[in-house]
């Protein structure tokens, strides 16, 4: 029996009965928890009990006279309260879900929609959220996300082939810390055993993604303690650690340079604006929303993004270069 299977069925047989279960029953129960070394039978239970309770599911040991002795799922410590939603908060929950299920990739698509119909809301056609949010999500690699995401939480290595803006491609093993969502792309950040350093991987230059298959129910990895997926998402993207720091010229038409000052910086007199980023597509990004009233001049490999993207929109317009 596999160890996920053993921790559900566990699960069940300590909801279904009325009175707490002895570990000597459990024994019987489950052809993993038998053996002559009762030690050894009792260390794989507690090895069960530490990843249920990391899971959310805690169980507890009682020994009461009248009650019976043995073990239950800590009801208090497991459950959520009933939640209680007003109409606005149903809007608001169903408006929400609409944007995560309009972005491409997003990983928890099916929970979300089992999520929402236990609490009788369908943002499909729920007539109370009346915003209709738009969206700029990038669909390229959004097909990695829901991988990733597994990785992330099995604590799994992923192995992919990644193309750097210069054109580039190398051979990337990471250890996946997160899994975000910024400016309409998705980002993976953990640790690159190639660069012995945390990076940023951007899912729409990822190529051939695989998850170490070996010892599936093993993590591969702990995560950091000093490690937080928020505090990576309130830096400036440009400072992200995607390549090394490269220096980009970029010259913004003075009557909108306010927009982009607290960014990069003061542009010089000629409205050319000094910025050193490791996150070069991200700056590509912000000098196309700037359309025609901002132009990248350095580098090269940042001229050469823009130019793709800019080809890629005529074609899909059917325009002609």
């Amino acid at each position: 029996m596999k160890r996920l299977e053993r921790l559900l069925d566990l699960v069940h047989v300590l909801q279904s009965s009325p009175r707490p279960v002895p570990l000597s029953h459990l024994k019987e129960v489950f052809a993993d928890y038998s053996g002559d070394n009762d030690e050894s039978v009792r260390r794989k239970f507690e090895r069960d009990k530490a990843e249920l309770a990391r899971m959310g599911v805690a169980l507890r040991y009682l020994d009461d006279e009248e009650g019976g002795t043995g073990y239950v799922v800590d009801a208090e410590a497991t459950y959520l309260p009933e939640i209680a939603l007003d109409e606005e908060d149903r809007a608001l929950l169903a408006t929400a879900a609409q944007a995560a299920l309009a972005t491409p990739g997003f990983p928890h698509r099916q929970a979300l929609r089992l999520a929402l119909a236990k609490l009788g809301t369908d943002p499909a056609d729920d007539e109370r959220s009346l915003l209709r949010v738009g969206h700029r999500a990038e669909e390229a690699g959004a097909e990695h996300v829901e991988v990733l995401t597994e990785a992330v939480a099995a604590r799994k290595k992923v192995h992919f082939a990644y193309r750097r803006p210069d054109g580039e491609v190398r051979q990337r093993t990471v250890d996946p810390y997160g899994i975000f969502l910024r400016e309409g792309a998705w980002y993976l950040t953990g640790f690159d055993h190639e660069r012995e350093a945390r990076r940023v991987f951007r899912a729409s230059r990822m190529d051939g993604l695989e998850v170490n298959g070996r010892a599936p129910e093993t993590p591969d990895f702990e995560v950091p303690a000093d490690f937080s997926v928020s505090a990576i998402r309130t830096i400036s993207p440009l400072q992200w650690s995607v390549h090394r720091p490269v220096e980009a010229k970029v010259w913004v038409d003075p009557e909108v340079a306010f927009l982009v000052e607290r960014d990069w910086g003061s542009a010089d007199a000629e409205g050319v604006f000094t910025v050193e980023t490791s996150n070069l597509d991200f700056l590509v990004d912000q000098v196309l929303l700037l359309g025609t009233r901002a132009e990248l001049r350095a580098p090269a490999e940042g001229r050469a993004r823009m130019v793709t993207a800019l080809e890629g929109v005529l074609a899909v317009h059917g325009g002609a270069r």
